[in-house]
């Protein structure tokens, strides 16, 4: 009677096994994408405690280059329009084609092309990371149409290859609205 008991429980065991779901590959030939939220949380933490000076220059409507010194900033609404270009969400993945290659100094470019009929604001992207995974470039073109609006907007951040921190931003675009002009506009900051 013990021998069917044994017999009938590595039969159970036998079949559970069989059972069990499969392992994932180890690699899905993606690329890992570089965590630009991560980043730009990091940094306006770090900016926000610091407070460097920044140099800001606004440009708006032909008028004449407006420039300050700024000794204190809300960085989380400044850097709020970088977080809008994360392509980092599963979900957006397969609305981008990634072309990726390598400069002479080590570091990684990364573009990322929209596909045309995608319903995603990012239009391009395009990362330039240092050998050591710290972000040395990023540039990204945001389209925004519809019947009523457009807006186009390039925006670009630099930063230190070494340590990864923040050196400058530009933001630069129109907007029209059908009825109105085009506003032109343009922000550059330097830290």
């Amino acid at each position: 009677m013990s021998s069917y008991r044994i017999i009938g429980l590595l039969a159970l065991l036998a079949g559970l096994a069989a059972c069990e779901r499969p392992a994932p590959p180890a690699s899905t030939g993606q690329a890992t994408i570089f965590d630009l939220t991560g980043y730009l949380q990091e940094q306006t933490a770090r900016l926000q405690q610091e407070q460097p000076p920044v140099l800001k220059s606004v440009i708006a409507k032909g008028q004449p280059t407006e420039t300050l010194q700024m000794e204190e900033m809300d960085w989380e609404k400044e850097l709020a329009i970088f977080h809008e270009v994360d392509l980092s969400r599963p979900a957006l993945r397969d609305f981008y084609k990634e072309e990726r290659h390598t400069l002479p100094n080590g570091s990684t470019v990364s573009v990322f092309t929209k596909d045309p009929e995608a319903a995603t604001p990012v239009d391009r992207l395009q990362l330039t990371v240092s050998p050591a995974q710290k972000l040395e470039r990023l540039e990204a073109v945001v389209l925004e149409e519809n019947m009523l609006f457009y807006s186009k907007r390039n925006i670009s951040l630099d930063a230190d290859g070494a340590s990864g921190n923040l050196s400058g931003y530009r933001v630069e675009g129109v907007q029209k609205l059908i009825f109105g002009d085009s506003l032109r506009y343009r922000v550059d900051a330097n830290l």
